[in-house]
């Protein structure tokens, strides 16, 4: 995302987390002044809530996507690697969102 763009509808999961990572070096590189920090600090905040705003979204639709018949989730947890947030084994997963 641009310095000056908003967040909206179109903004993608994926640009409003590379632009909380900005931000973050930003913070973490301690060259910013109190009032500038603070602004960041701010959009930061913000980027974090959308981000974990379209991340509930993703989950909600993933449990509608895994109901059975009856309504119920299947059971069935996909494994992820908490160093790196990726899947385990994907080959467990292949066909079972659909």
């Amino acid at each position: 995302m641009e310095k000056d763009k908003k967040m909206n509808t179109k903004t993608t999961f994926e640009d409003a987390l590379q632009d909380l990572e900005e931000v973050a070096d930003k913070l973490e590189g301690g060259e910013l002044g109190l009032d500038d920090s603070i602004k960041e600090f701010e959009k930061g905040i913000k980027l974090a809530r959308y981000c974990q705003q379209k991340l509930e979204e993703a989950e909600r639709k993933i449990e509608i996507l895994q109901k059975g018949a009856d309504g119920e989730v299947k059971p069935g947890r996909v494994a992820v690697k908490p160093d790196t947030g990726e899947i385990e084994d994907e080959e467990d997963l292949q066909g079972s969102l659909i």
